[in-house]
């Protein structure tokens, strides 16, 4: 799955513009752990975010040995998919701690700080041309 780099000369297809993607990204101090990519015309919600958090306990069990033992800290932001019922019933099943978060502030966000400078980094320049290429 690579990433074609479009050169200044070439143009994007009309269609491909303005297509997003939404991805739940998890990581820790070691890297990354977990990339979900939502489907199109797919909302976050409780159970849909419960499903994801279950991968992310697999996919810690698998990269980061003992760290199930520890019991991994957990912090969501105040999404209402991540503070709904379902989603706080199964992050006490797979036995995260959450963290508690404040109330929304963008300031607050590690993700501005920390993810999303290298994300930006590594795909400046990167088009995808469908959910596969991606």
């Amino acid at each position: 799955m690579e990433a074609r780099q479009l050169s200044s000369t070439q143009e994007v297809p009309h269609s491909t513009v303005g297509w997003k993607v939404m991805a739940t990204i998890f990581w820790d101090c070691k890297g990354v752990l977990l990339v979900n990519y939502i489907p199109q015309k797919t909302s976050m919600t409780g159970p849909y975010y419960g499903e994801v958090l279950t991968n992310l306990r697999h996919a810690v069990k698998e990269q980061r040995r003992g760290m199930l033992t520890r019991g991994p800290l957990l912090l969501n932001d105040n999404a209402p998919a991540h503070m709904s019922r379902v989603a706080q019933a199964i992050v006490k099943d797979i036995e995260f701690e959450q963290l508690s978060y404040p109330p929304y502030s963008p300031d607050l966000t590690p993700s501005d700080f920390y993810l999303f400078r290298h994300l930006k980094q590594h795909l400046r320049g990167t088009r995808f041309f469908d959910d596969d290429e991606l």
